[in-house]
């Protein structure tokens, strides 16, 4: 069976709690009285000693020996002060003290077995081993001791031997109940299922058995396990009957549960869920289960609901918090998300990622400063530091504090230089302060570092093209189109370059026509096509793209130029004049705003000479018109 049904692990760590916490006045379970019987010191004092007294001695055959009085009170000693520290959980010092026993009673199956209890306590199954061996052969009748022998084997996978020691403890009490369960647990791992579920079954009808639910239960879970549609039915049956002995068997309705959503009834489990939530109290979880569920279902209401109740009965609340932050995010209830978040940030001021998430929310709704701040205070061993400082810098630069901005990027790379995006980032950065050689020294070390990074070699190209490097702009986008043969921007980059120096018109073509059947509606594409139509000449064909293209992208001030040079060739003056207009207005820079200016200007002295050329046409034609 698989590791999440080990029944027989289940019940033998019950095994081991149950000889560990049995009464320190030891008899076997047929009635037969143990080789010494050991007082529960920590509550009376049978014939205790003195503290005073030396240990009497006596002499037998002229050998000295110690007397049996104050050996027994040693071993009882030793023993109550093994028990004390083993329910305090030290059991190191609990298996010492189990050894001091066996100083002053050698012969005890009882202290060997309490050994063997505590070794499974701190995992040393061989050790554990060794005591239950020794306790079942210094007394064969000590049914806990083949019960514990039967659940170390069973660990150990060694099968055969854990059911004979499980049914060597029915040979001496055939009343016994905890066998057969550990003998059906045993068959379970082994898959031989029906073997398992007689036993389990049989358990569940012996009148003896006090808790029958239990075998129900296990029942559930071994069909539960087997594929068929009659197994999930006989499952299913079998934690319905393990319910009706006992309703508030929370394990049970967990199963029964996951059987359900196993077999596709979602809304089944849940109406089980809540119903055991309304008759029984609130449980974490159930509250768990319940809380991914709705949040599966985007009812983030009812999801909210059980991760309050997560919150104030789970050991783990600062999770049901989180989630709680979660859902007011996507609902978009940014104040109380950030409420929440604080909240989890005074019990773990050093979670980055739930910083991340504050100053998420602090940019989401415009509060710029506390979102810079927030994202400024991701330490640089963060998976979040990259994303953190590229947001703070984007920030940073909408706000107009551009060399802010460098500065805190240059500060992130000097910290980790193993981030690909501060590269990029630094560089458009540069850019924007028109530092176009130091751009390009920023990008190349990153393409140095990131040789594979398609995105810094696309920026490399782009740099080179500001400081008018034609040449290493192919080069670059090339080597894009090489590294990605779908990289959009890069075949249209590489297009439009050739196209605006006029060369390799039909190259570049292709290659825009192939980032146009990728991305169909981008203006750009679209400028870069209607440009290429254009110095071929096609002016008609020109325009139909540009007006394409400026539909997409109406602010992008180059398209509207392109747009009114198409125009003013296909003598639409008008329409030429106020698409370079358009072109201005959303044009930043100063010497480009300057020519398109003289454009505009041109096509007025345009329309005064035509004016001036024309005649009324109220004036007498010459003598020649008037002939023809």
């Amino acid at each position: 069976m698989s590791a999440k049904l080990s029944l027989a692990g289940i019940l033998f760590c019950a095994t081991s709690v149950l000889i560990s916490c049995a009464s320190s006045n030891l008899v076997n379970s047929i009635g037969t009285q143990a080789t010494a019987s050991y007082h529960d010191s920590a509550f009376n004092d049978h014939n205790r000693a003195p503290a005073s007294m030396s240990p009497p001695a006596f002499v037998t055959d002229g050998v000295d020996n110690l007397d049996p009085t104050y050996m027994r009170t040693q071993a009882d000693y030793y023993f109550s002060t093994g028990e004390s520290l083993s329910l305090e959980g030290q059991h190191q010092k609990a298996v010492e003290a189990f050894k001091m026993v066996l100083l002053y009673d050698a012969k005890s199956a009882q202290v060997h077995l309490r050994l063997a209890a505590e070794y499974v306590k701190l995992g040393m199954i061989s050790e554990a081993l060794e005591h239950a061996e020794i306790s079942v052969k210094k007394d064969p009748k000590l049914a806990d001791g083949h019960l514990l022998l039967g659940g170390l084997y069973s660990t150990l996978k060694v099968y055969e031997k854990a059911i004979a020691h499980y049914e060597e403890v029915l040979k001496l009490d055939s009343t016994n109940t905890e066998a057969p369960m550990y003998i059906g647990a045993v068959y379970a791992e082994q898959k031989q299922y029906d073997k398992a579920i007689k036993y389990f079954e049989a358990l569940a009808k012996n009148p003896n058995y006090v808790t029958p639910y239990l075998a129900w239960y296990y029942v559930g879970r071994i069909r539960s396990e087997q594929i068929g549609k009659a197994f999930i039915r006989a499952s299913e049956a079998a934690f319905l009957k393990a319910l009706k002995f006992k309703p508030d068997h929370l394990e049970t309705v967990l199963a029964l549960g996951s059987l359900y959503k196993k077999s596709d009834r979602e809304a089944k489990a849940i109406d089980l869920y809540k119903t055991f939530e309304r008759e029984h109290g609130n449980q974490p979880r159930l509250a768990e289960l319940l809380s991914q569920a709705y949040l599966e279902q985007e009812n983030y209401d009812l999801a909210y609901e059980q991760l309050e109740i997560l919150e104030s009965i789970s050991d783990d609340s600062l999770n049901a918090k989180v989630k709680m932050a979660l859902v007011l995010i996507e609902q978009k209830k940014f104040e109380k998300a950030v409420a929440k978040l604080k909240e989890v940030l005074r019990q773990v001021p050093e979670s980055d990622k739930i910083r991340f998430y504050l100053a998420a929310i602090y940019e989401e709704i415009h509060k710029t400063s506390d979102a810079i701040e927030q994202f400024s205070r991701i330490p640089s061993e963060s998976q979040y530091f990259g994303e953190s400082m590229v947001h703070a810098a984007y920030l940073l630069k909408q706000n107009k504090k551009v060399d802010d901005a460098i500065d805190l990027i240059k500060k992130g790379l000097e910290k980790r230089k193993d981030i690909s995006q501060f590269y990029a980032i630094y560089a458009s950065l540069l850019d924007e302060k028109s530092e176009f050689k130091k751009a390009a020294e920023i990008l190349a070390e990153g393409t140095a570092k990131f040789p594979e990074n398609v995105q810094l070699r696309f920026f490399a190209g782009t740099i080179q093209d500001r400081l008018g490097n034609k040449k290493q702009v192919i080069e670059n986008m090339k080597k894009v189109i090489e590294m990605d043969p779908n990289h959009v921007q890069g075949l249209n980059y590489l297009a439009f370059t050739y196209a605006d120096a006029n060369n390799n018109l039909e190259e570049a073509e292709k290659l825009v026509r192939r980032a146009l059947e990728i991305e169909p509606n981008d203006g750009y594409i679209l400028d870069t096509i209607g440009w290429i139509l254009f110095k071929r000449g096609q002016f008609a064909d020109s325009i139909k793209m540009l007006e394409a293209a400026y539909k997409n992208q109406p602010n992008e001030s180059i398209i509207a130029e392109h747009l009114g040079d198409a125009y003013n060739k296909h003598q639409l003056v008008e329409k030429a004049r106020v698409m370079y207009q358009k072109a201005a207005e959303n044009e930043q820079d100063d010497k480009k705003i300057h020519l398109l200016r003289e454009k505009i200007t041109a096509l007025e002295q345009q329309e005064l000479r035509f004016s001036s050329e024309r005649q009324p046409a109220s004036l007498p034609r010459s003598a020649t018109e008037q002939a023809h």
